[in-house]
Order: structure tokens, then C-alpha cells, then sequence
């Protein structure tokens, strides 16, 4: 069952980064037998209208096109929701990620998840969309302190990130730091379902272990 509202906001996942620690590509890591990207899209599918995947090129977008086909194929979502977004500034980082994915998005809020974070919080989400909304065009960002993912960014906010990048920026932290970002506090359960990443073989062997049914899934269309 889609969440109420749902089409109001887009969802953006950032993939193509080094996975450097984890010394391979994180979101096709696999979870349950499907690859994490996979299952991290069937969940944004749930709260958000169309999710937009940065894959920095065209080689990591092909290869997350078929990571996904599965759910696409089989009408689990509805292709018209996906689009991929690639960098317009290659080696720049997830700064270049989310500029990427904000410009395909083009108008209204983005839940901005990493390629390497399994689960979505309803109901941190649905805190963060009420701040959002309470702020009205007050706000750019909402977050939670410290955390500049599963979190809430205009997608207006791409010229303003391009505009940091052409002058050789590119800490992400940066856009939390704006007078104009808003910060929503996580209740401790909702923090350890949102802000869990498996960035390292250590943090992904834990997960396995403590899931060990694989993903429960739901897909919202």
C-alpha cells in the first residue's frame, strides 16, 4: 500500500561511488538474493512518486538497469517511476550525485537516500515531510543533525550546487550548514532503521547475520 501522498515527493538514490572501503560496487550487494539497489528501490517506491538513481556514468547505469529489470519486468514498479541521472561533474563526488539527480528531478522535494542504506523510517519520513511542509519556503533542506542523507532537499537546489562545484566544492555536509536547513531529531528506534549503510564487509556480514530471511519487501505502485 502506497503512503498518502506519496507523488509529492520524488526519491533520489545516489549510487556510482568508489564503494572503496567495501572494495566492491555497495548497491549491488546481495541482499536476500537481490541486489541492494534493488531492494532499497522497492522501498523508496513506497513514499515517493518517481525515483531518480545518480549513476555517475553511463557503465554503472547499465549495470544498475539490470539489477533492477526484475521488478520493472515483472510490473513490481512501474518503469515511467525510475530514471537514471548521470554526472555532469564526473570525480566530483556525491556532491555530483545529487546535483545530478536533483536536475532530473527538476521541481519539488527529494528523499536522498546512499546506494548503501537498506531501510526507509516511515515514520521519521513522514516527520521530516510535515517539517517540510510547516516551513514552506522557508526550508531547502530537512535532516537529521549531522546526517545529510535520509534526508529531504529541493530540487531547486541544483543551481546552487553546481554553482559550489564550478568553484571547486564539494562537501556535502556544506548544504546541511545553510540557515535555511531544517533539522528533525530521530527517535532512537528510528535511527537505527534509517541510518543503518553497509559501507564496509564488516557492517554488511552484520547485516546478513541479523537478517538472515533476507528483505522483507513490499512494493507500492
Amino acid at each position: 500500500m502506497t503512503e498518502p501522498g506519496a507523488g509529492r515527493i520524488g526519491g533520489l538514490i545516489l549510487a556510482g561511488g568508489q564503494s572503496s572501503r567495501m572494495g566492491r560496487d555497495k548497491a549491488l550487494l546481495p541482499i536476500g538474493g537481490m541486489p541492494l539497489i534493488a531492494v532499497l528501490l522497492a522501498r523508496m517506491a513506497r513514499h515517493c512518486g518517481r525515483v531518480i538513481i545518480a549513476a555517475g556514468d553511463e557503465r554503472r547505469a547499465r549495470e544498475y538497469r539490470a539489477a533492477i529489470a526484475p521488478a520493472l519486468e515483472g510490473g513490481a514498479i512501474a518503469e515511467r517511476r525510475v530514471a537514471f541521472a548521470l554526472d555532469r561533474y564526473a570525480g566530483c563526488g556525491p556532491l555530483a550525485g545529487l546535483h545530478a539527480g536533483l536536475s532530473e528531478l527538476q521541481t519539488g522535494w527529494a528523499l536522498v537516500m546512499g546506494s548503501d542504506m537498506p531501510h526507509v523510517s516511515a515514520s521519521l519520513l513522514n516527520r521530516m515531510r510535515s517539517a517540510a511542509a510547516s516551513s514552506g519556503a522557508a526550508a531547502a533542506v530537512v535532516h537529521a543533525p549531522g546526517q545529510p542523507f535520509h534526508a529531504l532537499y529541493r530540487a531547486s537546489l541544483a543551481r546552487e550546487i553546481a554553482e559550489r562545484l564550478e568553484r571547486g566544492e564539494r562537501r556535502l555536509l556544506a548544504l546541511l550548514e545553510r540557515p535555511d536547513a531544517v533539522a528533525v531529531a530521530p527517535e532512537p528506534d528510528e535511527a537505527r532503521e534509517a541510518f543503518v549503510n553497509l559501507n564496509t564487509p564488516e557492517a554488511y556480514a552484520a547485516y546478513l547475520a541479523e537478517h538472515r530471511d533476507g528483505p522483507a519487501v513490499e512494493y507500492g505502485d
